[in-house]
């Protein structure tokens, strides 16, 4: 694949569009490509800009097939779903999508993504800026010292549910000085506390709880 990319970067017209996105000179069309085609030119423009693409597209299916095909030639493609918006029945919406947006934010919050896909209809809807989103954003370190009830008040600030054992992405639990958070679907991150110290903090699986 990689060959491809190197033929299209040594072409002529490759190299005028090139220089027209430097120079800011817009519009910019490009007719008569194939899917792959398009692809290729989105992998070859992300190898050669030092600058962040995103691509808008028609619907969901279009844009994780963008995803997909650009991940031959990238690691830092993703796709931002739609808020999904469920006036009749608030229970049909999917529990998985707000974790899905919040993992792809969260990538782009690291600069893990170099090209962002995603959707007219997502482009429309408002987001709440990235200064509220992070502002409680929770850092624990081996060794710190933490409170137990400023611990429980913030992850439930945070949208954390507290049960007794969890069993899925979006809880927590406290039995003594063993706090569990779910991290996704299967695992969570188990921190021991001494007092208020934190003395381990480790991965396991929700399934087996070890």
């Amino acid at each position: 694949m990689n060959v491809l990319i190197n033929e299209l970067e040594n072409s002529q017209k490759f190299s005028e569009v090139l220089n027209h996105i430097k120079t800011q000179q817009s519009p910019i069309s490009l007719s008569g490509l194939s899917d792959m085609g398009k692809i290729q030119v989105l992998a070859a423009l992300n190898n050669n800009l030092n600058k962040k693409i995103c691509i808008v597209t028609y619907n969901q299916i279009q844009a994780k097939r963008l995803v997909k095909d650009l991940e031959y030639f990238t690691s830092k493609a993703a796709m931002l779903p739609k808020k999904e918006l469920v006036t009749y029945d608030y229970i049909a919406e999917s529990k998985d999508l707000p974790y899905e947006r919040i993992e792809v934010l969260n990538k782009i919050q690291n600069n893990e993504v170099d090209i962002l896909v995603l959707t007219i209809e997502t482009l429309m809807q408002n987001i709440i800026p990235k200064e509220v989103l992070y502002k409680n954003a929770l850092t624990i370190k081996l060794g710190d010292s933490i409170n137990i009830d400023y611990l429980k008040q913030k992850l439930v600030n945070l949208g954390y549910e507290r049960n007794e054992l969890i069993d899925g992405r979006g809880q927590f639990s406290i039995r003594g000085g063993i706090v569990d958070i779910a991290t996704s679907k299967n695992s969570g991150v188990r921190i021991e506390l001494w007092g208020d110290e934190i003395d381990s903090i480790r991965k396991f699986s929700i399934v087996s709880q070890r």
